[in-house]
């Protein structure tokens, strides 16, 4: 047997062990709407990719907050904010300032074309969510979204 049919053989076994998982099933769902939230970004000529999304949101929601507290907030790691607002900065949708305060903090405020931006992203966001839940029933949609929200909540709590 070569190395690419093991491969293969080993990928359909994890499958098959796998499948029925809440942790699988939940990434097939995120990867799904990752992939047409990419795509739909795509088509309306957005310049950012859905993972960089919450960063620009989080700003827009509370602007002047520092690149720490965006970190905190989103629950990514620090330099992996600073890459992204970075190329937000570069494409004009935020500005860095120093902190007058503590030079050791840099501040984030969002742009004209940041806000519109966001706006905009948020629109496309719903658009996602609609698509993904079209496959269910109104009320399979809600209590969907009711035992996530539980789970999410239950385990934020611990």
């Amino acid at each position: 047997m070569n190395t690419e049919s093991k491969r293969e053989l080993l990928a359909e076994k994890l499958f098959a062990e796998m499948r029925d998982t809440f942790f699988f099933q939940i990434h097939r769902i995120q990867k799904t709407m990752f992939r047409r939230g990419n795509q739909i970004f795509q088509d309306e000529k957005i310049p950012l990719q859905l993972e960089q999304f919450p960063i620009l949101l989080t700003a827009y929601a509370l602007d002047g907050l520092s690149q720490q507290e965006i970190a905190d907030i989103t629950q990514r790691d620090k330099s992996s904010i600073q890459r992204t607002l970075v190329l937000l900065e570069k494409k004009g949708l935020v500005r860095i300032e120093q902190d007058a305060n503590d030079k050791r903090r840099n501040l984030i405020y969002v742009t004209d074309g940041g806000r519109f931006l966001a706006e905009k992203i948020k629109q496309l966001m719903r658009r996602v969510e609609s698509e993904t839940f079209s496959v269910l029933a109104e009320d399979e949609k809600r209590i969907a979204i009711y035992n996530m929200k539980e789970i999410a909540d239950k385990l934020e709590k611990d």
